[in-house]
């Protein structure tokens, strides 16, 4: 069984990127310090992923300020919309105002990374929205219906998959966190499956690189089969929302498993023996592909030393796998 460990999102600023901002929003600083600051974080946090050898490495994200930024920023027919919070969380994202049908564009993702910092090998990791959560997450006009805009959604995202893959991405994660929200409520029914379904169905397999779909913010437990017959190479499961009894009742033989024990959102450490005995019961009854320990979610919740703190767990846990 091969074990294997890397981020699944955003890295909490630094309070040296956080004053660069703070200086220029007030005008007491210039953008292009902010810039800079940015550019010497990313290389200072890809350098510690490196170290502690992921098996994906992810652009820290300090561009980003909410997941659907560079659609919203950067695509023809998508505009800003109201501020609303992200789920349960003290953090924000606008949300996307989307008048459909979109033409295909590409190239938006790429202007938020530093992909010259990338590694070039195949290890490189970029993370979208998957379609359905765009979709829900968003206020969208002038499509006969949802099938109609999730569809369109999926073939812009996509385009977009491939011509990350063509810049040398080996791997793209799809975020899914409303299907598993939904589903802890109570309020999932068979039309968001067919919805998530049919985007997935079109964007989730990309030439030159494998795909994760990768859920937070809830529950999987309850749809784990379905998860499974999605056309991705890996799912990712919120192992903080959904139990350990849940995961191990299924076989993943024909998928890599990515699971968010991890907490990104609570700055207590696990305990790295414990979490490693977890994974290798859940190889052992489940027997996926590949087996990953991952954050929850993006560390970005709680800062950037508490992210440091989490990065050390996963090499800590990818120690003791390996002896």
């Amino acid at each position: 069984m091969e074990f294997g460990t890397y981020l699944t999102g955003a890295f909490g600023q630094s309070q040296e990127l956080y004053k660069a901002r703070n200086e220029a929003k007030r005008g007491r600083g210039l953008q292009e310090a902010v810039v800079k600051q940015v550019a010497e974080n990313t290389q200072q946090n890809i350098k510690l992923q490196r170290e502690a050898d992921l098996n994906f490495i992810i652009d820290p994200m300090f561009n980003f300020f909410y997941l659907f930024q560079p659609l919203v920023e950067k695509l023809e027919g998508v505009e800003v919309g109201p501020q609303e919070n992200w789920f349960n969380n003290n953090v924000f994202y606008w949300r996307p105002q989307i008048q459909g049908l979109l033409n295909v564009q590409t190239g938006f993702t790429e202007k938020y990374l530093h992909l010259d910092q990338l590694p070039s090998d195949g290890t490189a990791m970029a993370i979208l929205p998957s379609p359905y959560t765009l979709l829900m997450l968003s206020d969208v006009t002038g499509y006969r219906n949802k099938i109609e805009a999730v569809t369109n959604l999926a073939e812009m995202l996509h385009t977009e998959a491939q011509h990350l893959a063509s810049k040398g991405i080996g791997r793209i994660q799809y975020d899914e966190p409303v299907i598993v929200a939904k589903q802890s409520l109570g309020s999932l029914n068979g039309k968001d499956l067919e919805l998530l379904s049919r985007g997935i169905g079109i964007c989730g397999k990309v030439d030159g690189a494998t795909t994760s779909l990768h859920t937070y913010f809830g529950d999987a437990g309850p749809i784990i089969p379905f998860l499974k017959d999605l056309p991705v190479d890996c799912i990712g499961i919120d192992g903080t929302e959904t139990s350990l009894n849940d995961i191990l009742k299924h076989d993943y033989a024909e998928k890599e498993l990515a699971l968010g024990l991890v907490d990104a959102r609570n700055t207590s450490l696990e305990d790295q023996v414990e979490m490693a005995e977890q994974l290798r019961i859940v190889a052992k009854i489940t027997n996926p592909k590949k087996l990953y320990l991952t954050p929850n979610a993006g560390t970005e919740y709680r800062g950037f030393t508490h992210g440091i703190n989490k990065l050390n767990l996963l090499k800590q846990v990818r120690s003791i796998l390996h002896e």
